[in-house]
């Protein structure tokens, strides 16, 4: 069987070999939003807070459908691991024409949904934002998903890591430029961080496509084979849709909480919730990193049928998660001081500075659960379990964590009542998580490797 990386199959060394450039990449992604906010605070105040309010919408579009796209990483893992290459280009070629097909209906249903999404009072500046950015979505979902796919399935993840830098660069250099203005460019406010962002996504679907459709890369991977394939596209459909619609349920009903706390809640405590969950959003890079190396490297010992690998795997990123743990404790509860100060401006008083460090505190431990579920549910996806992690998200999510906020938000008037709730319940998925992958692999593969 042809390994992965040169390092032994499930080991750390392998583990950290394909998952740090993604960590990379996706802490690129989480650094765009950090800088879009930290720059939209410095323009003001309701900028920020629109914002906050708005990009749980984008996620409710782009993560569930994501969730399918990214079946192309899964079925190009499984590909590469069974040695089957010629499949590979055909699986890429699935999800990108799934992707750009997307760009029609999305464009006037964004225009139309976009003000009726938003509480009233952040409506104003919430709703071209969301109209400039929503269409967008196929493009990053071809070039960071469809695309993607052919690099990060066969743990060639370097470029992916490149791109994503040089995205976030231009993202970030295009917003201080848009929103700002700068001689003849005139200030657009929100408005500019929504172009800086498109514009970044153009940028990283023509990098994309340059350096994946070459001569060498059809030669040995098919990838100039763009035929409909019926097999492979309603593969992806089967794996992929179950967490699509628990996804979208999930952050449909978030988004819906945010609007209503974005009413129920001052205007300082809607603020305070923005900085907690911006911080939040940091040590997240390191989480959604390595869960896309888990699973990467589970679909390929899938493929390749080799358990012991999963095994191993598991211990490593076990101690990856538990270090995430560890580190995000001091960035986020004992010292916060250096990430969130950034973004307060003005004098706050005691009783706002607690407030934002309880939020913190509930932020860390949604990010701590979220550190062990992430690899849980991307293993149980490589196996093809989507449909448990459908029920498990909607349950989890939708019973105890939406619901019981709703109403902690109309007695409290406080953002923390629903970051409590919000942490109780990814807790209470991470577990779920375990106990299904224990019947995986710990127990019936475990003993069947062992007789290997």
């Amino acid at each position: 069987m042809k390994a992965l990386t040169k390092y032994e199959n499930g080991s750390m060394a392998e583990l950290w070999s394909v998952s740090w450039p993604l960590i990379v990449a996706s802490a690129a992604n989480m650094l765009m939003l950090f800088g879009d906010r930290l720059i939209l605070s410095l323009y003001s105040s309701e900028a920020f807070n629109a914002n906050v309010a708005a990009i749980p919408w984008i996620w409710t579009v782009y993560i569930p459908l994501y969730s399918i796209v990214f079946i192309a990483c899964i079925l190009v893992g499984r590909y590469n691991g069974a040695g089957t290459y010629e499949k590979i280009g055909p699986a890429v070629w699935q999800m990108l024409w799934l992707s750009l097909s997307l760009l029609v209906p999305l464009l006037p249903l964004s225009w139309y949904l976009a003000p009726h999404l938003l509480a009233s009072n952040v409506r104003p500046l919430g709703t071209p934002y969301l109209r400039i950015i929503l269409p967008s979505v196929p493009l990053s979902l071809a070039a960071f998903g469809a695309m993607a796919a052919f690099f990060t399935g066969r743990g060639k993840t370097c470029f992916v890591t490149v791109v994503a830098l040089a995205c976030n660069l231009i993202n970030l250099c295009l917003d201080a430029l848009l929103v700002f203005g700068f001689g003849p460019i005139p200030s657009m406010g929100i408005r500019g961080a929504a172009w800086g962002t498109v514009l970044s996504q153009v940028a990283a679907l023509l990098l994309f496509a340059y350096f994946l459709f070459t001569k060498e890369n059809g030669k040995n991977f098919c990838i100039f084979d763009a035929r409909p394939n019926k097999k492979i596209f309603f593969e992806c459909l089967r794996i992929g849709s179950p967490p699509a619609l628990s996804c979208a349920v999930n952050f449909s009903l978030w988004s819906y909480v945010l609007q209503v706390m974005a009413n129920q809640v001052d205007k300082d405590n809607f603020t305070a919730f923005g900085i907690a969950t911006t911080v939040y959003h940091l040590p997240l890079f390191v989480v959604e990193g390595v869960s896309l190396g888990v699973g990467a490297i589970v679909a390929n010992a899938y493929g390749a049928g080799n358990w012991k690998w999963v095994e191993r795997n598991a211990r490593s990123w076990f101690r990856v998660s538990l270090a995430v743990l560890l580190a995000s404790f001091v960035l986020m509860v004992l010292c916060p001081g250096p990430l969130s100060k950034p973004f307060i401006h003005g004098q706050w008083n005691a009783a706002q500075m607690h407030t934002l460090r309880t939020m913190l505190f509930f932020s860390w431990l949604a990010i701590a659960s979220e550190s062990f579920g992430f690899n849980l549910r991307q293993t149980l996806t490589a196996f093809g379990d989507t449909v448990f992690t459908m029920l498990v998200g909607l349950i989890g999510y939708g019973c105890i964590v939406a619901v019981p906020s709703y109403f902690a938000l109309h007695l409290t008037h406080n953002a923390s009542s629903f970051l409590a709730i919000e942490a109780v319940g990814q807790i209470s998925i991470a577990i779920a998580f375990f106990f299904r992958c224990q019947r995986h692999w710990f127990l019936p593969n475990l003993a069947r490797s062992n007789k290997c």
